[in-house]
C-alpha cells in the first residue's frame, strides 16, 4: 500500500511538469503571401521599392537606399565609410543594392520619400500585433513575441535583412561596423529621451523581436511606411 501511495504521489507531481512541457507549442506564423503588394519608384533617385500591406499600413520590403541625406554623419555603407563618388567600389554598390544604407536617427528622419515616413514605435507595435504578438508583449522591452521575427525576416513577409549596424560610439580603432549577416537593426521615429531613440532588432535563428533605445548617432537600417489605401 505504501508503494502505491508513493507511486501516485510521484505521478501527481510529474503531471503538471509534463503538462507544462507540452504547452510550449510552436508559434502559429501569420501568412502574408496573399496580402496586397506593390512597388514604388522614388522620384529623387529612381530607386524602386516593393511593399506589402499589413495592419492598415504599407511596409517597404526593401531597406532604404537613398544617399542624399547631407553628409557621412547621417548615413554610411557597412564595412566602409566611402560614399558613391568617393572612390566607391563595386563592393560598396553591391552592399547598398542588397542592404541599403545605414542611417543616423537624424538621417533616417529625413530620408523617406514623399508620401512615406519613418515608422513610429506605435507603427511597429501595430505590425507586431498584426503578426500575432499580444499587446502586452508589444508594449514590453527587450526580446518579445514568439515567431514574429520569422515572418518579418521571410521573403513572403517583410524581408527584414541582417544588415548589422555602424557603432559611432565604438572605442575600437579598427572596428565600427558589427553583425552583418547575423543581426538587423531598424529605427523607429520615436525618441523617448534626449539623445536616444527606440529601435527594433532581429537576429539569426530567433523568432523574437527586440525593442529598446540606442544613441541617435548610431547608424541603423530604415524601412518606410505609409497608410494603406
Amino acid at each position: 500500500m505504501m508503494k502505491k501511495t508513493v507511486f501516485y504521489l510521484m505521478i501527481g507531481l510529474l503531471t503538471p511538469l509534463l503538462a507544462a512541457c507540452g504547452s510550449d507549442e510552436a508559434p502559429v506564423l501569420v501568412d502574408l503571401s496573399a496580402n496586397k503588394r506593390g512597388s514604388f519608384t522614388d522620384a529623387r533617385d529612381a530607386n524602386t521599392y516593393h511593399y506589402v500591406s499589413v495592419g492598415g499600413l504599407d511596409w517597404m520590403t526593401d531597406n532604404l537606399r537613398y544617399a542624399d541625406t547631407g553628409d557621412d554623419n547621417t548615413r554610411s555603407i557597412y564595412a566602409t565609410q566611402e560614399l558613391p563618388g568617393d572612390n566607391g567600389t563595386t563592393t560598396n554598390a553591391r552592399t547598398v543594392a542588397r542592404y541599403g544604407y545605414l542611417y543616423s536617427y537624424e538621417g533616417a528622419l529625413t530620408a523617406a520619400p514623399a508620401g512615406w515616413r519613418l515608422p513610429t514605435d506605435e507603427d511597429w507595435k501595430r505590425l507586431e500585433t498584426a503578426l500575432g504578438m499580444t499587446r502586452e508583449q508589444a508594449d514590453g522591452d527587450l526580446w518579445r513575441g514568439n515567431g514574429q521575427a520569422e515572418v518579418l525576416n521571410s521573403a513572403t513577409g517583410l524581408n527584414l535583412l541582417y544588415a548589422g549596424f555602424h557603432d559611432k560610439n565604438s572605442t575600437s580603432f579598427a572596428q565600427h561596423f558589427f553583425f552583418m549577416g547575423a543581426v538587423g537593426y531598424y529605427w523607429t521615429a520615436t525618441s523617448p529621451a534626449e539623445g536616444l531613440a527606440l529601435f527594433r532588432k532581429i537576429r539569426y535563428n530567433s523568432g523574437q523581436v527586440y525593442r529598446h533605445t540606442t544613441k541617435i548617432n548610431n547608424m541603423l537600417s530604415v524601412r518606410c511606411v505609409r497608410d494603406a489605401n
